[in-house]
């Protein structure tokens, strides 16, 4: 869009109703309205909050936008230096209009685009710095060295017990698990609907048949029902997956995986640090599989960790990781293996993250409180819970966007967008998307429903309250201008 085009739409003529500037102001989700007369001059400014004011005081959808607009406005000078004007913007002053030696607007200057608020932002203030550089300076900086057994022996710490082996990343952690089992064509794995597609692109890389459950309406993890409806004896494995954070019901899970013979292989992507009634998530099923993507709870770049209670299958997906080679006979391949391993720069990030994860989930803690403290007020957002049995580490905070806040989640999240609040849809249900079509789906109206309705908010070890409050501000203001727009509408 060109300068001009971009500056036509911010602006109204004097001769503009209320119903007008509402109009223009949806249009522009919230953004500035700019009232200029015959000769493209500014004289007035008007903005959703002037719009809101107009309606409590009784303005009708006919009264002139002259009637409610703001004509003591602070402004800026298209020529001039561009840190002049930005000099200009405050929190009061969300909106500069720049304009020309004749003062026509040429362009809006927004304080929001200044100050873009990311959905999340890797901490790494610990000691990352100094071990990446003791990997640099002692020259082990691939797969062999210290900072791979360190990583995976305080990780193993963290969890309370069991063997973890560093990965490649979170979906080779799943692969390998699977392949350790001997999952493979003919075999059937239960996956729920509603998770990133990694958890069944490794069913499939298996040749195995990916078989698609719905959720809990309340956790919006793996449903037991669901996953008992699923099975048949076809069924070698489920990987209930703890999704943005938010532990699976475990209990009824293992039960009818261990009835069955399943394998349960958990996907704690999204969940380092949750628990299920005291137990650490990693360790309930019979592996566990986590990712330390730059978005994760704890990052390495690109990696993950695979755990395990079980000594014989740790071995055997320590093998599979390392080419199958035997540890015994170097070049000596007892499987046809991959190379899944992390490097001692990996694994270096990885140690200065670990050291600091109780600092991270308590921080992640306190912003989901704050977030639930001040959401609650807004009504037609479903928030996310913490069940009983559930430690919630809220790896991001989502929410669900009912009708009754007047607009659907895509308007509200592009709403956001224009204050420089970046947010992010949910996951797509699996069982409609083209990769999967070699799957099987039971009906999955949960997963289809909040799929549709889930936005998740900016959430991050480094997020400051001060941050919340913003989004939690946005949403608010949000939702008041559409019941005030709903009112101008009737």
């Amino acid at each position: 869009m060109s300068a001009n085009a971009a500056i036509q739409r911010h602006l109204v003529g004097l001769d503009s109703t209320l119903k007008d500037v509402v109009a223009r102001i949806n249009a522009l989700s919230g953004d500035i309205v700019l009232v200029v007369n015959d000769d493209g001059i500014l004289k007035g400014l008007v903005t959703d909050g002037d719009v809101r004011r107009a309606i409590l005081r009784g303005k009708t959808t006919s009264s002139v936008v002259t009637e409610f607009m703001t004509e003591q406005f602070t402004s800026g000078r298209a020529a001039a230096d561009h840190a002049d004007n930005v000099k200009l913007l405050s929190t009061k002053i969300r909106h500069l209009p720049l304009l020309d030696d004749a003062g026509r607007p040429v362009a809006v200057l927004s304080w929001a685009s200044l100050m873009r608020l990311p959905l999340v932002r890797p901490d790494l203030g610990g000691n990352e710095m100094n071990y990446v550089m003791d990997c640099v300076s002692s020259g082990w900086v691939s797969s062999i060295g210290p900072y791979v057994d360190k990583f995976e022996r305080a990780f193993s710490a963290y969890l309370g017990g069991g063997h973890a082996r560093a990965t490649s990343s979170g979906t080779t952690a799943l692969h390998l698990a699977l392949v350790a089992y001997g999952i493979g064509p003919g075999d059937e794995v239960i996956v729920p609907d509603l998770t990133f597609g990694a958890t069944a692109n490794v069913v499939v890389h298996c040749g195995a048949t990916p078989v698609f459950v719905d959720v809990d309406p309340r956790t919006v993890t793996l449903d037991p029902k669901a996953m008992a409806a699923a099975i048949t004896p076809r069924t070698k494995a489920v990987i209930p997956v703890h999704l943005y954070g938010h532990p699976c019901d475990m209990d009824p899970i293992m039960d009818l995986a261990r009835a069955h013979n399943i394998k349960v292989i958990e996907d704690c992507a999204e969940s380092l640090g949750a628990e299920y009634k005291g137990r650490k998530v990693g360790l309930i099923g019979d592996v566990g599989c986590f990712s330390f993507f730059a978005n994760k709870v704890i990052t390495t770049g690109e990696g993950g960790m695979v755990t395990t209670n079980d000594p014989a299958i740790h071995e055997k997906m320590s093998i599979l990781r390392d080419h199958g080679m035997s540890k015994e006979r170097r070049y000596w391949h007892l499987y046809p293996g991959f190379n899944y391993r992390m490097t001692n720069l990996q694994a270096a990030l990885g140690l200065a993250q670990i050291e600091q994860i109780e600092k991270f989930l308590a921080i992640r803690n306190g912003i989901a409180k704050r977030y639930t403290q001040r959401l609650l007020r807004v009504p037609g957002l479903q928030l996310p819970v913490q069940a009983p049995w559930a430690k919630n580490i809220y790896w991001l905070y989502s929410i669900g966007v009912r009708p009754e806040f007047g607009m659907d989640r895509d308007t509200l999240r592009s709403h956001l967008s224009v204050r420089a609040i970046e947010t992010r849809d949910v996951f797509y249900p699996l069982h409609g998307q083209p990769a999967y079509t070699s799957g099987r789906a039971l009906p999955c109206p949960v997963s289809a429903d909040f799929a549709a309705r889930g936005l998740s908010l900016p959430t991050g070890n480094d997020l400051t309250i001060e941050e919340v409050e913003r989004v939690c501000a946005a949403l608010e203001d949000i939702a008041h201008t559409q019941r005030m727009v709903g009112m101008a509408k009737a």
